[in-house]
């Protein structure tokens, strides 16, 4: 195979982001395993003192972070949870604070997920207005029966008006997410989806197989029998199919689940991929430093109250396991040089293993120029179990 030309090479960039986790959803899907807590319709009475958490959070990690001043932060996103039933101006506000004691580059990335009932024309406008320039909308499928499976709330009204309020949108940049394997989705149905949500206008499509995630009420179910596991057999299938499906459509599959119009990856998700620092704020959040790795405790009271987790406990990282397990998910062309060099007594051994693998089909190898083969996206996690294996 040869090497996409066309496509940049990916290299580290130096530049932290920001991730901060909002946890209130409407409701709690069954087959989420994120920390969340489903509230219902109305605001948190405790959102005030969340995001007042966060800004005090921001100052406390910097401690941790000696050089910050020197870095340019590039990439800031609100996960959850469902960030979306925060205000836009709480938004406007924290965003301002952050502004005023960090760098952040004039070309940030500034990233914001929404559920489609609350992507309306004025609520869309309020985040252009605060600073957010890319919105990500849950979408996960158009057909209600999908839905009530997946124990989504929804209003199936919403839907279309949401594509439509983001095509008229002034933040240009907004993807959808969709999943696939949902038991008795067919792939017809599958590919309706996507046709719709391309439709819109997406610059970027992030399309994840259905799982049973340990902890999570549809694994109880899966486990008792009263529900039924994922289609496997068909989510193989669109997992082969779907790099020449969105391909065709001008869409790059930039990571195992993720695609992209050129240029328009997630900026802020590649920085776990590439290793990169950066804070993650809120409950539930996990973060990484120069003093290491850290999370917080998994508990909206706990985390405004300051019980729970040490806030000065970092764990140190291990930079062979994290980069091989992280970096290897990526399908876009990849420097390894910069990431070889982390584990230089490894890094001829890892580059031999590369060098047969390109031999068998799998990827194509042009000095430390990396790029997996499309097709390796069926058996990736054996390939990079056996790149880890440091026994062979």
């Amino acid at each position: 195979m040869n090497l996409e030309t066309r496509l940049p090479v990916l290299q580290k960039t130096n530049r932290p982001g920001i991730y901060v986790h909002y946890p209130f959803c409407v409701h709690k899907c069954s087959y989420c395993d994120f920390y969340s807590e489903g509230i219902g319709l109305e605001p948190s009475p405790l959102e005030e003192s969340l995001f007042s958490k966060y800004k005090e959070e921001v100052l406390l990690r910097l401690k941790n972070f000696p050089n910050y001043r020197d870095l340019v932060f590039d990439s800031l996103f609100f996960g959850g949870g469902t960030p979306s039933k925060a205000s836009y101006t709480r938004y406007t506000d924290f965003i301002k604070f952050l502004k005023e004691n960090l760098n952040f580059s004039p070309d940030s990335e500034i990233t914001l997920e929404c559920n489609p009932e609350d992507v309306t024309p004025d609520y869309l406008q309020g985040l252009y207005d605060a600073g957010i320039n890319r919105v990500h909308v849950g979408i996960q499928s158009f057909l209600p029966r999908n839905l009530k499976f997946l124990d989504r709330y929804f209003d199936p009204e919403t839907y279309t008006r949401t594509l439509e309020a983001l095509q008229t949108s002034k933040i240009k940049n907004y993807g959808a997410d969709l999943i696939f394997g949902v038991p008795g989705q067919t792939e017809k149905e599958f590919y309706e989806d996507a046709n719709s949500v391309l439709a819109s206008g997406v610059s970027h499509i992030s399309i994840y197989a259905l799982t049973v995630e340990k902890g999570t009420e549809y694994s109880r179910k899966v486990s008792a029998g009263t529900m039924a596991p994922p289609s496997e057999e068909i989510q193989e299938k669109i997992l082969q199919d779907l790099p020449d499906f969105l391909g065709s459509k001008g869409f790059i599959q930039y990571e195992v689940s993720n695609y992209s119009k050129p240029g328009l990856y997630s900026r802020h998700n590649m920085k776990y991929w590439t290793y990169e620092y950066y804070l993650g704020i809120g409950p539930g959040a996990h973060g990484f430093l120069p003093a290491g790795r850290y999370s917080n405790p998994r508990n909206t009271s706990a985390y405004i109250n300051g019980t729970g987790k040490n806030p000065d406990l970092y764990e140190t990282s291990d930079p062979f396991e994290e980069i091989l397990i992280s970096l290897f998910r990526i399908f876009l062309p990849i420097d390894l040089k910069d990431f070889l060099d982390y584990f230089p007594e490894k890094k001829e051994r890892i580059l031999s293993k590369l060098k047969q693998k390109t031999t068998e089909g799998k990827c194509s190898l042009d000095g430390t120029i990396f790029q997996w083969d499309p097709k390796s996206v069926l058996f990736l996690d054996s390939e990079i179990l056996d790149l880890a294996n440091q026994e062979s």
